[in-house]
């Protein structure tokens, strides 16, 4: 499943004279230090009234200084962050997790992002940045969810300790083995949403994933936006899905569209499953190098949360170095002295 296109947002030409001062004031800042920079990350659209997860980012904060981070929406979209940041060290970025609950009619919104800089003795400095392009909330009408309720759907049910590592749309038959014999040599079992017409056309590769100890799960039956299809429609793509064996039976709703509203996650409900998105997001889509996908898994980035204790990573078997990158991701989850799911537990 690919995540959908992301809202970058560029710098606004603020705070000008307090960035000056900061420059010129802090003498462990280095004469040739770049400027701090926010920017705003999130999906591109969901419906109207749904619930959205973003990122609000400063890149290259000066050393010292305590960093808060907040985001917000215009035309009526709420927005509350919660949670620590979490600073990549590879990428001089420091982020934190805001969602955005769209109002109930369709249009577009500018999301905005805030950073305030402090340290004792020098003054405070503040820098704001913009999505050049609108967040449209589009499709089906539908409410949003409560921040536990939206926390809940992007750990899937996940009541234990371990990571969980999940393998969305299927792959080819040398990345889906390469991927199970990575995962069998450390013990670790994966969890694996194939999408119904996939699951069809490989019926050897469904019986290799379920004979390896692994599980399976509802990625619907072609791959469609959720947040655009009426009820009745919804259901039937759950129909024609893969039939899950996680306990509880989790659907994982296609570019994440829809997966924090509650009427797919009411829908989904209905058919019997429980509405999964993810925690941390490897963007393996993209077709990045194995080192970097370790590296958002380690530290997170502008894009998406690290890695944490019960957390649900989210790849593609359609990964250009997926399968060859798997045990960096593996290695990077226990570096930082997390578990995963054991293959028989």
């Amino acid at each position: 499943m690919a995540p959908y296109r992301l809202l970058r947002s560029a710098v606004l030409p603020t705070a000008v004279a307090a960035v000056a001062a900061l420059l010129t004031s802090a003498p462990a800042m280095p004469a040739a230090a770049a400027a701090p920079t926010v920017t705003v990350q999130g999906p591109q659209y969901d419906s109207p009234g749904a619930t959205v997860p973003v990122v609000v980012t400063v890149t290259d904060p000066p050393s010292g200084y305590a960093v808060a981070l907040t985001a917000s929406a215009d035309r009526g979209a709420r927005t509350v962050c919660t949670g620590a940041t979490w600073a990549n060290p590879v990428r001089g970025t420091v982020s934190r997790r805001c969602y955005v609950t769209l109002p109930r009619t369709r249009g577009s919104h500018v999301l905005a992002g805030r950073a305030v800089l402090t340290r004792s003795g020098s003054p405070t400095v503040t820098v704001t940045g913009r999505g050049p392009r609108a967040l449209r909330a589009e499709g089906v009408v539908t409410d949003g969810l409560t921040l536990a309720a939206a926390q809940a759907v992007e750990g899937c049910g996940n009541a234990t300790q371990h990571v969980q590592l999940t393998f969305d749309d299927g792959g080819s038959a040398s990345s889906i083995r390469s991927i199970l014999g990575t995962l069998r040599r450390n013990g670790v079992r994966g969890r694996f949403f194939p999408t119904g017409t996939w699951a069809r056309a490989n019926p050897g590769l469904m019986r290799e994933v379920r004979a390896g100890g692994h599980l399976l799960a509802n990625h619907t039956d072609d791959h469609p936006a959720l947040s655009a299809l009426g009820d009745a429609a919804v259901a039937a793509q759950l129909r024609r899905g893969v039939a899950a064996t996680t306990r509880p039976k989790l659907l994982r709703p296609p570019y994440g569209a829809g997966a924090l509203s509650a009427r797919v996650v009411r829908i989904a409900a209905e058919q019997g499953y429980a509405v999964c998105r993810w925690t941390s997001d490897t963007y393996d889509w993209e077709g990045a190098s194995g080192r970097v996908l370790a590296e958002r898994v380690r530290y997170g980035d502008a894009r998406t949360p690290p890695v944490q204790r019960g957390g649900v990573v989210l790849m593609h078997g359609t990964g250009r170095h997926t399968a060859d990158g798997l045990q960096g991701i593996i290695d990077a989850v226990r570096a930082k002295g997390l578990s995963l799911e054991p293959l028989r537990p």
